[in-house]
């Protein structure tokens, strides 16, 4: 019988090069070819159960295209689920490591990640894609819109693992599961990967389980035969086994795409990809229908999934299930979930929550899974938590061709119980900067997410009397050292995903030393002193959204900053006069805004402005009132070096940042900024032998200062390479060239 005849898809493997599968639907579907069974492995898999399930071929086109795919694929997570609450500073680390603690008697150093791509972003993608369509095909995928198949690997037992019922996301998440990118979904005990490394084409699958009347298959390869030095292509060559893409003649035909020049990831070739598959197809259109004579109106179909979808219960959450946790921890992730008046929350409540709780890294992973409660009409909620405890090490530092070069180790350390709270300590050292930083954090389980943030700091800054491009560090002596020891205790609220304000006091004990003048013999000549004995009261709102720690590129920033300072400042002459002291007392406000834009394809545009208000009055002399002005200092140089005309109690700066991007991994950057002190301090020489001066404030908005760079930034998700050109207005004829690799960042200062 003519209308009993049922067509069977095949779907290969193939990474990206799949999306040709989204064409062969599309001309297939248009062209009014039945699709009754679809079966698919890896990528074949992902696209088989998305039309199994109801999507339309433009519908997948759309998600692969997606910005949300493109963080699923890469693990990295959206700006809108980024939770800058529980951040720290940024640090200079661009090396992780951690030490396994939990056996007392043995250390473990872990140094590889389980897998290249963090899995956390495709534990709830999966979920949230399939929940609906495994609820309603109550486990069984025969029950789909299209009765599917899919294959995964079981590498222990070496075979091919073939799904037909289960949870469907579980079912395609393990058949796309490359080895070495993305860990593995766990079944029976046994780890299943990628289903193309037995069975790349399931010809065989589609024959046993469905048995159609005509299969049609649709392989799409990379057509290379000769070794690669392509890492991926390596990779694969290494995991996939020899696959016979072949249909017998009886048993139906195929098309067959070489795609040599797609790599694993290239979905955003995908547009391209599916019109490929869609010509292709149509060009064999004829040749399918002198085998199939059995049509299907494209409307019907259309009509037909319209139907299924509506019958699928929307995705609503009532109970939760938590294994891998103690009790404590149980109630600590349940308490991250905020409830409706019926005790009920969405799946965006969820996902907030989700990546809330992954931003304590004691919590390693979670994967959750939903099952349908038919009786409640929502979805009980399972989440298997994976817990760590493990000690997190950071390297990194800077290397550089001026006198900015550091290394940095940082150690971090979380506990969870009914409440989370993390332990770190950083340590840097070079000859630009030496610090300590030892932290401890609690998060409080109070009505709105809190915590309280103790911190000591020592940090040594030295600057030199000159900066020179590749140096002999014993040529240049040090002119001046900023000491400061100093302990802080803050409070910290959460305002949205990207803000927080923090609240607190902190005490201190500041040391300079220091030239008064250059026009000496450093070696035959003392340092001036002076100590600062300060207490401070503040209060600081901050957003940031920036996507990088020193090179931003997208993302804004805004910071407003309060205080209330007073103390006491001891000067001591270099000529050993007797110890001079004062009170100071002041308020200061500084506020800060940076925002980077798009202008078309390839051209970025940043702008910033920051300004300091403040009743601060001069110290002592020249020099100390100037080591003590708040500094402007937005690129990784000019934090290295002294430069006194861009220092004043009061200012305002701005800046722009245009930015051309070459690659995603590399760009020209230009910065350009203007620097306005209120008023600019001066001095007034009372003697040159000693030598002694008087400081002042000059007329307001009295002078102008400007700088300017131009970079080549190299910069990779864990490092950052820059070649640099830049100039100071003041002192005159100050230009440098340079080299960093690595992050100039270092411990906040008392009064930042």
């Amino acid at each position: 019988m003519l209308f009993a005849q049922k067509v069977g898809l095949v779907l290969s493997g193939g990474g990206a090069k799949g999306a040709t599968h989204i064409g062969v639907i599309k001309a297939l579907e248009e062209s009014g070819i039945p699709i009754d069974y679809i079966a698919g492995t890896s990528i074949g898999a992902i696209v088989g159960s998305l039309y199994a399930m109801g999507y339309t071929p433009d519908e997948m086109l759309a998600l692969f295209l997606s910005e949300d795919f493109q963080h699923w694929q890469s693990g990295t997570v959206q700006d809108g689920y980024t939770y800058y609450f529980k951040k720290n500073d940024p640090r200079p680390d661009f090396m992780h490591f951690s030490i396994d603690l939990t056996d007392s008697l043995q250390v473990k150093t872990n140094i590889l990640p389980g897998s290249l791509i963090n899995p956390v972003q495709l534990n709830q993608a999966f979920m949230t894609l399939y929940a609906q369509a495994s609820a309603g095909s109550v486990w069984n995928f025969d029950n789909l819109f299209v009765p599917f198949r899919c294959v995964s690997s079981d590498i222990y037992n070496k075979k091919a693992i073939v799904w037909r019922n289960g949870d469907l996301g579980e079912a395609v998440r393990s058949s796309m599961t490359f080895p070495f990118f993305f860990n593995p979904i766990w079944k029976d005990g046994v780890p299943l990967f990628d289903g193309g490394i037995y069975d790349n084409f399931p010809v065989d699958v589609m024959k046993t389980e469905f048995r159609p009347d005509f299969i049609f298959g649709a392989a799409v390869t990379g057509k290379e035969k000769e070794p690669s030095e392509n890492l991926i292509r390596q990779m694969e060559a290494m995991v996939m086994q020899y696959t016979d893409y072949a249909i017998a003649e009886e048993d139906g035909m195929m098309i067959r795409f070489d795609l040599p020049g797609v790599s694993l990831f290239d979905f955003q070739k995908s547009r391209e990809l599916m019109e490929t598959g869609y010509r292709g197809t149509l060009a064999m259109i004829d040749t399918i229908r002198s085998r199939v004579f059995r049509k299907v109106d494209p409307m019907q179909v259309s009509e037909r999934r319209g139907r299924y979808k509506e019958t699928l219960p929307p995705l609503k959450f009532r109970n939760i299930y938590i294994s891998g946790v103690s009790d404590a921890q149980r109630r600590y992730i349940e308490d991250q979930l905020p409830r409706d008046v019926d005790n009920n929350f969405t799946i965006e409540e969820f996902k907030q929550a989700y990546f809330k709780m992954l931003a304590n890294s004691k919590i390693r992973e979670i994967i959750p899974h939903a099952v349908y409660n038919r009786r409640s009409r929502t979805y009980d909620l399972y989440l298997d938590v994976k817990i760590s405890n493990e000690a997190k090490v950071g390297i990194g530092g800077n290397i550089s061709s001026y006198q900015a070069n550091q290394l940095y180790l940082g150690i971090d350390y979380q506990a969870l119980n009914q409440q989370a709270a993390d332990l770190s300590a950083a340590f840097q050292m070079g000859n630009a900067f030496s610090g300590i930083l030892l932290g401890g954090r609690l998060y409080l389980q109070t009505h709105i997410p809190s915590y309280l943030h103790l911190e000591a700091i020592y940090s040594h800054r030295k600057f030199f009397e000159s900066q020179s491009l590749f140096y002999e560090e014993d040529l240049l002596p040090v002119f001046i050292k900023q000491r400061e020891k100093y302990a802080s205790l803050k409070l910290g609220l959460p305002l949205r995903q990207h803000s927080k304000i923090e609240t607190g006091l902190a005490y201190g004990h500041l040391d300079d030393d220091y030239y008064q003048t250059s026009h000496i013999s450093f070696a035959e000549n003392r340092f001036s002193k002076s100590r600062y004995e300060l207490f401070r009261i503040f209060a600081r709102f901050e957003r940031n959204s920036l996507n990088d720690r020193q090179y931003p590129t997208d993302g804004r920033q805004q910071l407003l900053l309060a205080q209330f300072v007073t103390g006491n400042e001891n000067y001591i002459p270099h000529t050993q006069q007797p110890t001079q002291k004062k009170h100071h007392t002041w308020l200061q406000l500084k506020g800060q805004w940076t925002n980077y834009s798009e202008h078309g394809e390839k051209f970025r545009l940043g702008l910033t402005s920051e300004a300091v208000v403040s009743t601060k009055k001069l110290m002592n002399n020249y020099t100390a009132s100037v080591l003590q002005a708040p500094a402007f200092t937005p690129t990784p140089h000019s934090k290295a070096v002294f430069r006194e005309a861009f220092r004043a109690n009061e200012y305002i700066a701005v800046g722009a940042v245009p930015i051309y991007s070459f690659h995603k991994f590399f760009h020209l950057r230009t910065e350009l900024y203007g620097f306005m002190p209120v008023h600019q301090i001066k001095k007034t020489i009372v003697n040159t032998d000693p030598y002694t001066d008087r400081p002042y404030t000059g007329k307001t908005f009295g002078s102008f200062e400007y700088m300017g760079e131009m970079s080549f930034i190299f910069q990779l998700p864990f490092i950052s390479v820059s070649l640099f050109v830049n100039g100071y207005s003041h002192p005159k004829n100050d230009f440098n060239i340079g080299l960093n690799i690595g992050y100039l960042l270092f411990n906040r200062g008392f009064a930042d």
